[in-house]
């Protein structure tokens, strides 16, 4: 697949393939349109533009900020890949709904980051093109429910049970989330079951409500987990001291249709050339991960990047071999998988998993480290156990892991200030997990 098989019929989609044919092949921005239109069967952007909206296509940008949201996905088992990439329109850029921080609170961003003010964009190869765009659909639901309640997704559960107890969820609840009122500073448990699941215990779930002093309401919006699935949306909150709830569902009552795999309007496009959205930092050229040059009197043994939505980073100068970066990061997965409420341990571990994959990012081009292998390094496979204590046999083998992370780190990079915060990370995160054993 090459951007010789995309046909764009709306100019947002002649836009995209603007932007991809400008960064591939290095031509004006102006000529990059054009040859964009003409893929359309247009004579050029002019004619394009002429044509479209004469169609009935607006001539003034719609109110609102536009969002990508792009995951790649690799088919192993019926062969193929590509990219997906659904555009949604918010009030606001996402970063004014939900910091980088918070984005694994909510399951629809497991996995996503932040590449650009106006992008999220998945680390981790989807399954299949179905898989793909059912991830994309997910996180354009939630981002519409966020946008239009001003909610945040919160890991405290327990201030959204009653009497902060979890045997005290509302009965038959599933695929259920979080979330926190920063204005009111109150929390909501957000409910998503299969509606033939409850059909039968809609007296239990109201008699559960008014036995804790809580509020039940079904929006008409349908919600984020599987709405063409059967899943439907209900806001749970404590009467009193929990989220008003009839302001959240008349929002989401104005929302659109949420939008599903089978209505997909995304773009499905091959995997390379990667997708930049229009709001991308420009990247110098002389590295397509966007390396930067040191500049005269920067520190010894290291390299200076920029990081979106943090600004100018250094790194250590040279590289680590491939093969060691997958050793230390299933070293780092082995411990996150177990270590999901141990927040001293988990969030220490997880920031040294973001800093050595930015890292690679600027070590290896895309030639050298294809996507699929790229994104396995340090975000495939680590799925958590979600338990709650350690045994001391088992916390001794974690503290092996780590030791030999640090060793391959010192092996592999020169002494200089970046490594040694890392390793500085690693010692806390040492130092919580053998507090946790028993």
């Amino acid at each position: 697949m090459s951007n010789d098989s995309i046909r764009p019929s709306s100019l947002d989609g002649i836009k995209r393939l603007a932007t991809s044919l400008k960064r591939e092949r290095g031509i004006p921005h102006l000529q990059a349109l054009d040859e964009a239109a003409r893929k359309g069967d247009f004579q050029n952007f002019r004619h394009a533009r002429g044509v479209l909206l004469a169609r009935g296509t607006p001539a003034a940008t719609p109110a609102g900020h536009l969002t990508y949201i792009t995951v790649y996905w690799k088919d192993r088992k019926a062969g193929g890949d590509g990219r997906e990439t659904l555009s949604v329109r918010l009030s606001v850029p996402w970063g004014e709904l939900i910091t980088p921080a918070q984005l694994p609170h909510h399951r629809a961003f497991v996995r996503f980051r932040g590449s650009a003010p106006d992008h999220l964009e998945r680390d981790a190869m989807a399954q299949t093109q179905s898989h793909a765009r059912r991830l994309a659909c997910a996180a354009a639901r939630t981002l519409q429910f966020m946008d239009a309640t001003k909610l945040r997704p919160s890991r405290s559960h327990s201030r959204a049970f009653p009497g902060g107890r979890s045997v005290n969820v509302v009965p038959k609840h599933d695929h259920y989330s979080i979330w926190y009122d920063r204005a009111t500073k109150r929390y909501l448990f957000v409910d998503e079951p299969y509606e033939l699941a409850v059909a039968d215990h809609v007296g239990e779930r109201a008699a559960w409500a008014a036995r804790h002093g809580q509020l039940i309401v079904q929006p008409n919006w349908p919600g984020m987990y599987n709405p063409d699935g059967g899943t439907r949306l209900y806001l749970v909150s404590d009467a009193k001291l929990g989220v008003a709830l009839a302001p959240i569902a008349a929002a989401l009552d104005a929302l659109p249709t949420p939008v599903v795999e089978a209505t997909w309007n995304g773009e499905s496009a091959p995997m390379r050339p990667l997708f930049f959205s229009p709001g991308t930092p420009t990247r110098p050229v002389t590295s397509p991960r966007g390396e930067r040059a040191a500049k005269p009197g920067a520190p010894r043994n290291t390299l200076g990047y920029v990081q979106t939505f943090v600004g100018p980073q250094r790194r250590p100068k040279g590289r680590m071999p491939v093969a060691v970066h997958a050793e230390v990061g299933q070293l780092l997965k082995s411990v996150l998988a177990v270590s999901y409420h141990r927040d001293g341990l988990h969030k220490r571990v997880d920031a040294v998993r973001s800093e050595l994959d930015e890292w690679t990012q600027r070590e290896y081009t895309h030639g050298e480290l294809p996507n699929e292998e790229f994104f396995a390094l340090y975000y495939h496979g680590d799925h958590s156990t979600f338990q709650r204590s350690m045994s001391r046999e088992e916390g001794e083998r974690h503290v092996h892991s780590l030791e030999t992370a640090k060793q391959r780190l010192a092996e592999h990079y020169p002494d200089c200030a970046p490594l040694r915060s890392v390793l500085k990370k690693l010692d806390a995160a040492i130092g919580s997990l053998q507090g946790w054993m028993r």
